[in-house]
């Protein structure tokens, strides 16, 4: 080995050796457990950020990890290539809007440019060392992907669960589309509360407190409780808002009498309070928004043509000027912001495609008791989110890149019209079906313009991996997968429609594990966005900077679930990690240039110090084992930093130098040398299988210089993690109980020499140890690994009743 590792060229070295030798592959024909994992596919919308590798590398550990227990992985990457995010990546590439291009060209533009984004991310990925089996990557705008996209779509129509109404819906005005509502952030914006003077018919006032007062040429009724007995008379009368218009008064309990007035008007649509009470009470609607967010069909003519937010500026300038206007309290409230636009979501009515998952709630809710969530507190998002939807799920998008929604229409009788299963994917807009209606011609039929929410796609994870359906379909394998791994942002969408999908198609969770992580944020409260203008270093120069397995390092110092800031101190702690772990092996190495790893020894011919090593190091295996398991990543990160570094490193390293160097001191000295050299061995070997999963490419280049010539595997990876490295030992914990003290008598060391300033290498005369009997005998079979660290000429044993170590010059 040399004396510097450069990480710079090893890690491409290994990456391309990986490759070649496709030591990741997925193997269809083996006999070994399948452990599969549904990946997330990255939105192709710009450059992959600091938080995507933080998510993915802890994914990837466990992953590495799983391997090494002898699973036959089933690791797959994809990229979603198909949604809002991608068409303003693409509009921003070409400096044109997709409305501005044909159909076909802006999609065939998309699919340009985002190949050329998904070979940079392939790239990136591969640099970091992700172990992915590149050969199953898919996108979620393939042919595949848009078939089984499909399939599904109309499997769930032919069910009945997949239904098409016109219904207010919630809507983006920006990108002029219906949104679900986990599209949707609540986000607390400052606002005022404006008391305006409504009239009943014999001239008195009754005030309305609101927050939006623009849409009074939408109000078609007045609400009241029932049980206020302020009202209550009011109830079945008319009233008249401050523009002229006259409606009824109405009762509903949904109407809070501590909030406001007590009065509240019914516009449509305000908020979905509005949408219940004109269902209940069959009220009509006059919808003054458009799709675009500017104001129509107001009867106050100067407001048609402006944004919702200029009408309300001018409303409350007019209600000033007539006298309407009360008072204004500023408030801050929750609103609805759409998390792609970023402005307040609108309700309006429009024909949509919905999935009706409010009639399953219950079954969701059941589905997610049979789901092991890591951390376990994060099924709890779950579960609030299901029993607090109050929409079904719209999947229909007013989109131009997406998958097409494969429905056509009869222009004579409105029926519906659908492909043969053998045609998918279509695009009803340039396709035709092959089945007609009776008297029907192909002008006859009109095609479904809308493409399927990318979630109705993406949901279909597991099925895309499965190959659902598909000639080469591999479901009977693979569903349901062993793990997603994802971020906590998106239990409520990615999360909840996977579980919606799989349910409805095979009655079944679409996995038996979720993974939960967190996020690396820019500042306190910011995560990191590709949509905002944040300056930091991106993935590849932290790469360049500190090494694929530094970064790596740092990406595993978190627990699951966590959001933490991005620390490039924890970074260079990696890289220090790497430096000693090289440092370490090389010095290792150097001290077993003679020796045949097929010496094998029994416990009793060990010397106490190597039992203790290769037990502490079992102890470790054990542990780490366990905590992986749990997907407890961070945890034993922690456990392998404190034998590496303290057991191994600081005490262990510097014990069997004097056995391995001078043997010809030691009584027997060539079997101890031996028997240091045997445990070295072994521990080092253990060393770097236990820390593969987090550091694949350093301990890649260490086994395959030392250790692969006396090993089956091709690749560390492909080993098994360590276990059963020594037989039991009936007096373990007597043996670290004076390991313990043998510390205390080299610390003790130490700070005397630094005391009487003299060098750590120097020689003394005498180390006396007093203790107990039973601690003595112990630390007796210590003797020359004391004498070799503590560098004394002699040692003096002493029964007493506590233990206590001098030095002496």
């Amino acid at each position: 080995m040399s004396n510097k590792y450069n990480y710079s060229i090893a890690e491409k070295k290994w990456q391309d050796f990986w490759n070649e030798n496709q030591i990741y592959k997925f193997d269809y024909n083996s006999s070994s457990p399948i452990y599969s994992i549904d990946t997330p596919p990255p939105t192709v919308s710009g450059d992959i950020h600091i938080g995507h590798v933080f998510s993915y590398t802890q994914a990837e550990v466990i992953v590495r990890f799983q391997r090494m227990q002898g699973y036959n992985v089933f690791y797959p990457f994809g990229f979603d290539n198909n949604g809002l995010p991608t068409e303003k990546l693409v509009e921003k590439e070409i400096n044109k809007k997709g409305s501005e291009l044909p159909r076909k060209e802006f999609v065939e533009t998309c699919l340009q440019v985002t190949d050329k984004y998904i070979a940079k991310f392939r790239e990136l990925w591969q640099s970091l060392g992700i172990s992915a089996d590149w050969s199953l990557e898919y996108t979620t705008i393939s042919q595949m992907s848009q078939r089984i996209s499909q399939r599904s779509f109309l499997e769930l129509l032919e069910k009945g669960v997949a239904t098409k109404k016109t219904s207010p819906a919630l809507w983006c005005t920006v990108f002029q589309t219906s949104v679900a509502q986990a599209e949707i952030d609540n986000k607390e914006t400052e606002s005022f509360f404006h008391y305006l003077k409504f009239k009943l018919e014999d001239e008195t006032d009754v005030i309305i407190a609101t927050t939006r007062p623009e849409l009074l040429p939408s109000c078609v009724a007045v609400f009241v409780n029932p049980h206020d007995e302020r009202y209550a008379h009011l109830i079945g009368k008319k009233i008249i808002t401050p523009f002229g218009a006259k409606v009824d008064i109405l009762a509903d309990d949904k109407v809070s009498i501590d909030k406001g007035t007590g009065v509240v008007m019914c516009c449509t649509y305000g908020d979905d309070t509005d949408i219940y009470w004109v269902k209940k009470h069959n009220l009509p609607e006059k919808i003054i928004i458009n799709f675009d967010g500017k104001i129509k069909n107001s009867p106050i003519e100067e407001m048609n043509g402006l944004y919702v937010k200029q009408a309300r500026t001018l409303i409350v300038e007019k209600l000033k000027e007539q006298g309407s206007l009360l008072k204004s309290d500023p408030i801050t409230h929750t609103v609805g912001i759409g998390e792609r636009g970023g402005q307040p979501i609108e309700i309006l009515p429009v024909s949509q495609w919905f999935i009706q998952i409010l009639p399953i709630r219950e079954k969701l809710l059941e589905l997610a008791d049979k789901i092991n969530w890591y951390p376990d507190h994060m099924k709890k998002r779950y579960v609030e989110w299901v029993e607090n939807l109050k929409w079904d799920w719209g999947v229909s998008r007013q989109r131009f890149f997406g998958v097409p929604i494969p429905v056509w229409y009869s222009k004579k009788t409105g029926e519906m019209i659908l492909p043969t299963l053998d045609q998918l994917p279509v695009d009803p807009k340039l396709d035709m079906p092959k089945v007609l209606p009776p008297d029907h011609t192909y002008d006859d039929i009109e095609p479904d313009k809308d493409v399927l929410d990318t979630w109705a796609t993406s949901s279909l994870t597991p099925d895309l991996n499965a190959r659902w359906k598909e000639e080469n379909s591999i479901e009977d394998k693979l569903l349901p997968m062993t793990l997603r791994p994802q971020a906590h942002d998106i239990i409520r969408t990615w999360a909840l429609y996977t579980i919606v999908k799989s349910y409805l198609h095979h009655d079944n969770i679409p996995w038996s594990n979720m993974m939960i992580s967190g996020h690396v944020l820019f500042k306190k409260g910011e995560k990191i966005s590709k949509s905002k203008n944040q300056k930091m270093l991106t993935p590849a120069e932290l790469i360049a900077n500190y090494s694929a397995d530094a970064l790596r390092f740092w990406a595993c110092r978190s627990s699951l679930g966590k959001d933490i800031q991005l620390d490039e101190k924890e970074i260079q702690n990696g890289q220090k990690l790497v430096t000693k772990l090289w440092n370490s092996a090389n010095f290792s190495i150097m001290n077993l240039s003679d020796y045949d790893h097929k010496n094998k020894l029994s416990l009793d011919q060990l010397e106490m110090t190597d039992r203790w090593i290769l037990s502490k190091a079992q102890d470790t295996a054990k542990k780490m084992t366990n905590y992986l398991n749990n997907f407890e990543f961070g945890v034993a990160m922690t456990e392998f930093e404190r034998f590496f570094w303290h057991d191994f490193c600081d005490y262990y390293l510097e014990m069997i130098k004097n056995r391995i160097y001078k043997p010809e001191i030691y009584e027997n000295g060539q079997a101890k040398k031996l028997s240091a050299q045997y445990a070295l061995y072994i521990t080092l070997n253990t060393i770097i299988k236990l820390i593969a999963p987090y550091l694949p490419h350093i301990t890649e280049e260490i086994y395959q210089d030392f250790f692969r010539k006396d090993e089956e595997y091709v690749s560390i990876h492909k080993a098994k993690y360590p276990e059963n490295i020594i037989e039991n030992i009936e007096n373990k914990e007597q043996i670290y109980k004076s390991m313990d003290l043998f510390f205390d008598v080299v610390e003790g060391v130490r700070k005397f020499k630094t005391e009487s300033k003299i060098r750590l290498g120097e020689e003394i005369e005498l180390v006396k140890i007093s203790a107990p009997s039973e601690d003595l005998e112990y630390l007796k079979a210590y003797k020359d690994d004391i004498l070799g660290v503590t560098r004394a000429k002699n040692i003096e044993f002493v029964i007493s009743d506590s233990f206590l170590s001098e030095y002496f010059l």
